[in-house]
């Protein structure tokens, strides 16, 4: 399983084509951006994922053809919060 840290965006999916649509991605700290997706949810509605938008998390999960499919959202960081990687596991210190 992998882990990516970053802050959850509704961006545009697929502009100009009819499956145009806003999508959720995850922005990582080096400008990079992955489109997420949940099992069970609907790609249209993203309700999984609306709570997290504008937020820095913690997930786990796998990435299947250029989309990060999420498993779970291990922890929301905060301002206080200190993440620090290693290469088997993400660890988060609250200052």
């Amino acid at each position: 399983m992998t882990k990516l840290v970053g802050t959850i965006q509704n961006k545009t999916y697929a502009k100009g084509t009819k499956s145009e649509s806003s999508r959720p991605y995850i922005v990582l700290e080096n400008g990079g951006q992955i489109l997420l997706y949940k099992k069970n949810d609907n790609p249209f509605e993203n309700n999984f994922f609306s709570s997290y938008e504008g937020k820095k998390v913690v997930m786990e999960g796998e990435l299947v053809n250029g989309t990060f499919v999420v498993e779970n959202i291990i922890q929301q960081i905060t301002e206080n919060s200190k993440v620090s990687e290693t290469s088997e596991k993400t660890e988060i210190e609250e200052n």
